[in-house]
Order: C-alpha cells, then sequence, then structure tokens
C-alpha cells in the first residue's frame, strides 16, 4: 500500500490541531509550527486525497483555525507545501506542484545565483540536471533535489506522549443508589489502571465527572502524595469523596480520567523500621474528613500576621514525608494550647496590678505578668479595640493567656 502523509501548518492551538491529527491518524508527529501524520489507507473510509484534506480543512474550520492542509505522498513534501501553499494542497502528479525556492533552506548565496540566473521556482530547477547541480553545489545539495522531486528522505516519528487515559460509560438508566455507582466505577477503575500499567506508568490523580439528570455536571478531582495503581485503595477514596459531597440528581454518564506518573519505587531493608502503608494513613484520613468535615482536616499553614489562632488548614494538601539522615538535637520551643471554649476567670487587682487569678479548674497566685497588648496587628479592625490581653505566670510555673472582654475575664489559652 502507497504511503500517504498529511500536514497541517497552522500558528493556532496545538493542543486543537492535535485532537485534529488524532481524528484522521495515530502515528502523529509535532512539529514547532505544524503537525505531520499517516493518513494511508484512509482512502477507502473517506475517499480521494482530495476529499480527505477537504475534511481536515473542515476541521479546522469548525475549530476557528486558519492554516493550510498540504497532503503528499513523501512526509517531507507534505511539510514543506504545507508550509509554502496557502489553503488545500494535493501534490500526487508526477510533475510536482512549482514552489518558490525561498521556500527551501539554501544557502542565502546559492539562492542569490539562481534568482540572477532567473531560475525562481523548483519547475526552473527541474529544468537543469541533478548531476550538474550535484557536481556544483555538492553532495549535501541531493537532499534539496530530492525534496524537489518528492524523494525525500524524511522519516515520520511520533513524538506524542500520553499523558492520561480516560475511560467513558453511559448508563441505560439513571444511578442514585451508591452500591451500584460504586460497582460501575470498578469496572472503569481496572481498566484504566491495566492500560496505565501497559505504559509503564502510575498515577497520583484520577477525575470523576458525572453527566446527572438535570443536565448539569459533577466533578471530583482526587489527588494523593504517591503514586499507586491500587483498585481498592482508589475505590474506597472515592467512595468516601462522593459521601462527603453527593451530587444532587441522578447519574447519567461517568467518565474517569487516569493521569500517568513514574511507578513508585519501594525498597524495604531488613532493618528498616515498620510503618503503615501510605495508602491506609490515606483513608484514614478520608475517613476522619467524613465525620468532622472536609474543612477541619488539612495541614496547618502558619499565617504570617499576629491574630488569634494564626494559622488556617490546607484541606486539600498532605505532608511530605521525609526519611531522616542523622539525628539533629531539636532546639527549644515554647508551643501555645488553646482551650476551646476559653474558661471563665476570676482576678485581683491590687493597685493597679494582678495579683491573683481563679477558674473552675485552676487558681494561684500571679508571680510575674506581661501585658497590657491588643488582640491582633489589625488595627482597622474594630474587635482591635474591645479585647485586651496579658500572659500570667501562677505560682506553680504554669503561665497562661488571660483576656478582657469589656468587664469579662477569660482564660485563652496556656503556654507548654
Amino acid at each position: 500500500m502507497a504511503k500517504l502523509y498529511a500536514c497541517i501548518a497552522s500558528g493556532g492551538d496545538k493542543a486543537v490541531l492535535i485532537s485534529i491529527a488524532e481524528k484522521f491518524a495515530y502515528n502523529i508527529e509535532l512539529k514547532n509550527d505544524a503537525v505531520l501524520f499517516d493518513i494511508s489507507g484512509l482512502e477507502k473510509r473517506l475517499g480521494s486525497p482530495a476529499k480527505i484534506a477537504n475534511s481536515i480543512a473542515k476541521e479546522l474550520q469548525d475549530n476557528d483555525l486558519a492554516g493550510n492542509v498540504a497532503i503528499s505522498r513523501n512526509a517531507g513534501s507534505a511539510i514543506l507545501h504545507a508550509q509554502s501553499k496557502q489553503g488545500i494542497t494535493v501534490s500526487l502528479s508526477e510533475e510536482p506542484e512549482p514552489l518558490p525556492l525561498s521556500s527551501f533552506d539554501l544557502d542565502p548565496d546559492t539562492l542569490t545565483v539562481f534568482q540572477a540566473l532567473g531560475i525562481k521556482t523548483t519547475s526552473d530547477l527541474r529544468r537543469i540536471p541533478e548531476n550538474e547541480l550535484i557536481a556544483r553545489y555538492g553532495l549535501e545539495f541531493r537532499n534539496v533535489v530530492d525534496l524537489i522531486n518528492e524523494r525525500g528522505k524524511y522519516i515520520l516519528t511520533p513524538n506524542l506522549r500520553e499523558n492520561k487515559v480516560s475511560w467513558n460509560y453511559e448508563l441505560d438508566f439513571s444511578v442514585t443508589d451508591t452500591e451500584r455507582l460504586i460497582f460501575i466505577l470498578g469496572r472503569g477503575l481496572g481498566r484504566l489502571f491495566e492500560q496505565t500499567s501497559q505504559f509503564g506508568f502510575s498515577t497520583e490523580q484520577i477525575d470523576i465527572i458525572f453527566g446527572l439528570d438535570d443536565k448539569s455536571i459533577k466533578r471530583y478531582e482526587l489527588k494523593v502524595s504517591f503514586p499507586s495503581l491500587d483498585k481498592a485503595f482508589w475505590l474506597k477514596l472515592l467512595n468516601l469523596r462522593i459521601a462527603n459531597e453527593p451530587p444532587k440528581a441522578a447519574i447519567n454518564t461517568v467518565t474517569l480520567i487516569c493521569y500517568f506518573t513514574r511507578p513508585r519505587a519501594v525498597q524495604r531493608g531488613l532493618y528498616s523500621a515498620a510503618r503503615p502503608e501510605p495508602e491506609s494513613l490515606l483513608l484514614t484520613v478520608a475517613k476522619i474528613k467524613k465525620l468532622v468535615g472536609e474543612k477541619n482536616v488539612g495541614v496547618p499553614a502558619l499565617l504570617d500576621q499576629r491574630v488569634p489562632k494564626a494559622f488556617s488548614l490546607d484541606a486539600d494538601k498532605l505532608p511530605v514525608g521525609r526519611e531522616a539522615g542523622e539525628i539533629i538535637e531539636p532546639l527549644p520551643m515554647l508551643a501555645f494550647n488553646y482551650f476551646d471554649p476559653p474558661l471563665s476567670a476570676e482576678t485581683t487587682i491590687h493597685k493597679g496590678a494582678l495579683i491573683y487569678l481563679r477558674t473552675p479548674y485552676f487558681k494561684g497566685r500571679v508571680i510575674e505578668y506581661g501585658g497590657v497588648w491588643k488582640e491582633s496587628s489589625q488595627w482597622w479592625n474594630p474587635l482591635f479595640w474591645q479585647t485586651s490581653f496579658w500572659d500570667v505566670e501562677l505560682e506553680n510555673r504554669s503561665i497562661y493567656r488571660l483576656s478582657k472582654h469589656g468587664n469579662k475575664w477569660l482564660v485563652t489559652g496556656e503556654y507548654d
């Protein structure tokens, strides 16, 4: 079967160009401003090369892209015609269509000589015997001669690497039952992981897209901090996520997308410390989120400002584990434990000084105290002016944070 190549030259979105090429071929090579693909055998399905070219041009038009389409029996010629001629070019005749010599990668001096001799197109150059051209300009010029006569040696080299696989399923009847849904998802995950394994990859992210009865879409993104193709693990994680955020209507269609990443390298030595598997830890975190709420579990991040409880929780982030190469003696640090809710307190003040503190749980004479200062550094906030704070040390050597709001005294926490 004779080879046939198509090339699209366009400055448009490369992802769109690739999606168009994928509708016509599997072997695709992406270049800087063009995409080349093998359409051999496509005549049986779409018709003549001219019809194939028109189909490709229609896809460009439907995607609002401007570009040139060329079809040739030679890959190099297809690229050359697409980059040199506007519109659609089908070059299959024994006398290829003429192209300006400026389209070729010729030495400027050589091009100037040709123009001075009145040789401006490939048709003019074909009138000169090939041996004379090669003898005059060297063996490297043979590549130009072969390309002009569509005998170029350019080989299509597919360079698109898959970065994901997807699985789609359209249900016969709308589903609201979680058990049936999990069964369907398990089937899809099995196929996805089989394909991912064949490519030699693993995954850290799976997207789930549900098409609902009310014409809306419910999307979930599951990300973990380690590669895994454990179907049971992903299925449990997915089940917990759907239980936390159930769709608002019955489900008609299911789409699963698995993104590739390198497999996890695990080597356990004889003297390695035993630790839980990361899958078990992540499932435990997911179960806790289901109990206390998605936004109440996460990795704490300190805030660079002076406010009460100066940290936030990142519910989408997981701590990164590190193996300690050496034992480092930690520096002493002062931690603070918040009382939630704060403890009501009674104070004794003598000559403007705090001398005694009493709460339902502890009491004692005040040895030292520091203050008064405000609740935060946000002076523009009305609450800034309403609450005052002190740090007090009792006779039992415990240090507490004491606050006053109006006439009410509270112990908000303890230094550890």
